[in-house]
């Protein structure tokens, strides 16, 4: 979620929650530097403007899901990715690039997912500025469990950038949208469409100008690899809304944690990629795993977000379980 100087836009056509790696030009420069955080902003601003305070209140007054949610995050997914490398016996590039993805938090696209699947928007909103935060010290962490041979001594994650960028592009636009809320309720409904719109077109917009670009060749590394990140995304889809159940969340929360889980901060990730394997041909398998994770998450969660749309159960094989009414 970072919305760099105009010098870091030249430099390397970076931006909010874009995978990047490389200098780009033409439209795609635009779309990174740009229209990512516009996206961003006009999202949380539509969703702000169907929340309240009183949405977050009640989830201070029941923190389980947000708890379920921090330690899935946190804890759960390093793990798996940990015996996921063990059982496939995978190469240390592919692994360090499977340890940074799991390591990093969830993103801001998953606010937008929960929104659409009908899930608890105030408690994404909570785990994805919750983890973000955290990620801090948990960041590091991770990689130091599960990757430290391949990390310099002085490794730390960009403090003042990771704050600054949840207060400009995730809390802000939000807080803005609760207070027209407040003060034009009549309008409310208005602003929700045209934020949530305008924030689907121009992912659309993002997504068109990224394949065309040609920023990622999916086999340029053969079968395999594409077939492993594919595989993870695919056990995180499938395991987190069943731990979710397990653990006694209903569906929308369900919804919003398994979404969590499966769409990472990639960006998060891809500013740490310089850290492994410097000059040496693993570090472009550690970048493409990120990139192709990020292309993979947020598409492999609309079957489910659709099925939940439809009052289906969030879980595959269970039955519903609405929310409680408080």
């Amino acid at each position: 979620m970072h919305a760099p100087s105009g010098r870091e836009r030249q430099e390397t056509g970076a931006s909010v929650g874009v995978p990047y790696s490389a200098p780009v030009h033409g439209f795609q420069h635009f779309a990174e530097a740009w229209l990512v955080p516009a996206q961003l902003f006009f999202t949380m601003l539509g969703m702000g403007a169907t929340l309240s305070a009183r949405d977050f209140l009640e989830l201070a007054r029941r923190p389980h899901g947000v708890g379920v949610g921090v330690v899935l995050q946190l804890v759960a997914v390093p793990l798996l990715a940990m015996l996921f490398v063990a059982l496939l016996d995978i190469p240390p590039g592919w692994a360090v690039g499977l340890f940074l993805v799991a390591a990093v938090p969830g993103g801001a696209a998953s606010n937008l997912l929960t929104f659409i699947g009908k899930g608890s928007v105030p408690l994404s909103i909570a785990i994805t500025t919750l983890t973000t935060l955290v990620s801090l010290v948990s960041v590091p962490l991770v990689l130091r469990l599960t990757a430290s041979q391949h990390l310099p001594e002085d490794f730390s994650l960009p403090t003042l950038q990771v704050i600054r960028e949840i207060g400009l592009w995730l809390l802000g636009p939000l807080a803005l949208g609760m207070l027209f809320r407040r003060v034009w309720p009549q309008h409310s409904g208005r602003l929700e469409k045209i934020g949530v719109r305008t924030g689907i077109a121009l992912i659309l917009v993002i997504a068109i100008s990224s394949v065309g670009s040609g920023r990622l060749a999916i086999l340029e590394h053969g079968p395999w690899p594409p077939a492993r990140i594919a595989l993870f995304v695919l056990l995180l889809l499938l395991l987190a809304p069943q731990l979710c159940r397990l653990l006694g969340q209903d569906d929308p929360s369900t919804i919003a944690i398994s979404v969590e889980v499966v769409v990472r901060n990639t960006s998060i990730g891809l500013l740490l990629v310089h850290y492994f394997f410097p000059g040496r041909p693993e570090q472009g398998e550690v970048l493409y795993t990120c990139l192709l994770y990020a292309g993979l998450a947020a598409p492999s969660t609309l079957p489910m977000l659709l099925r939940h749309r439809r009052g289906h159960s969030a879980v595959l094989f269970r039955a519903p379980r609405p929310a409680e009414r408080s």
